[in-house]
């Protein structure tokens, strides 16, 4: 399977296409002496080849190129799309007509090929957007193999972590360290819904995902969905009894580390322990950038801290997300009652003590 964006088309005036062309030859040399089958995605395009280049393109398929192909799907079709195709099939050959199809929604292209093994740039489902929100696949039941969103850490990391970290974290860690370290209101501000919708739903089919396409904001919010949505929140259920109990009024930074670091990473899992050390180093790199960013250990806390509690008393869950107002230094003493959030503050403030 062959997949051409024309919204990756260069500007005509700066790209040699006679040039380009020879490049997409080279490239379709490696598939034509087998069947194969092309997907052209035809919506956000930008720039245009002219006609003489397209019917020198077209003329530049010799027999191997047609005879193997075995269909040409135009994805999100223009209105010049189709016009070039019918006339390209009208005068140099109406046989190639047969394999050409038009197909104007993912959704639809999802019932002809498999959309997972396609990296959909950002183009392509912003514009797919004009004609449907959801993309919705053929029907299936069970757990998709490639879902990420809703299911255990023990299904996408295997047992004791054989399998790794889930790729939607490796993905948004790895593209918020490059690209989001300075930018204001990380994890706070929100992108657009339908986007995010969008990239979402391409991790659970299993479709390959460049972040670095899209809005910023969409990789921390994916981070805090897929915490959100665990069946078990990151910090285990079990703790919160525990954490009731706690006295911290008076104690020391030093003492506090050394709780978190015994009484409550000692209480998780592997898979737990694997995800939350990655995770609170992002998070401790973007406290580091504060002056930049405004995100301060406490502002992260307040906005990541629901994400990791779950309890049947809404009353209760609010409760465990409260984050001590008051910061610890090495010369302050901690306040306040021992929550969930303040154990995520202080992941983040002390992440090099505690690990």
């Amino acid at each position: 399977m062959v997949v051409l964006c024309a919204c990756n088309l260069p500007d005509p005036s700066k790209v040699d296409y006679d040039v380009l062309l020879r490049v997409i030859l080279a490239q379709l040399e490696h598939f034509v002496e087998n069947d194969y089958t092309v997907v052209m995605f035809a919506g956000g395009a930008v720039h245009r080849p002219s006609w003489t280049w397209l019917f020198k393109a077209y003329r530049g398929l010799n027999r191997r190129y047609k005879k193997n192909l075995k269909a040409l799907y135009i994805v999100h079709p223009t209105t010049w799309a189709r016009l070039i195709l019918t006339t390209m099939n009208a005068v140099i050959s109406p046989k190639f007509a047969s394999k050409v199809h038009y197909v104007d929604t993912l959704s639809n292209l999802a019932k002809a090929v498999p959309l997972s093994q396609i990296q959909i740039p950002a183009a392509v489902y912003q514009h797919n957007l004009k004609f449907e929100e959801t993309i919705t696949l053929p029907v299936r039941t069970g757990i998709h193999p490639s879902q990420m969103f809703g299911v255990s850490l023990e299904y996408l990391m295997g047992q004791q972590g054989e399998k790794g970290l889930p790729k939607v974290l490796q993905d948004c860690i790895s593209n918020l360290q490059r690209n989001g370290l300075h930018v204001e209101g990380l994890f706070r501000r929100s992108p657009s819904s339908a986007m995010l919708k969008q990239v979402r739903a391409a991790y659970d089919r299993g479709n390959p995902v460049d972040l670095s396409e899209y809005d910023i904001h969409i990789s921390a919010v994916l981070l805090k969905l897929f915490l959100k949505e665990l069946p078990e929140p990151i910090f285990p259920r079990e703790l919160y009894a525990r954490l009731g109990a706690t006295k911290t009024e008076g104690s020391p930074p030093k003492t506090l580390v050394m709780y978190v670091r015994e009484d409550v990473l000692g209480a998780l899992s592997h898979n737990q322990l694997v995800v939350v050390m990655e995770v609170f180093n992002l998070l401790r790199n973007v406290a580091d950038h504060q002056e930049s960013n405004k995100m301060t250990a406490q502002n992260l806390a307040l906005v990541m801290s629901p994400n990791m509690v779950r309890h049947e008393d809404v009353l209760q869950e609010i409760a465990l997300s409260t984050v001590s107002a008051r910061v610890p230094t090495r010369d302050t003493l901690v306040s306040g009652p021992m929550t969930v959030g303040t154990i995520v503050r202080v992941l983040i403030e002390f992440y090099d003590s505690v690990f």
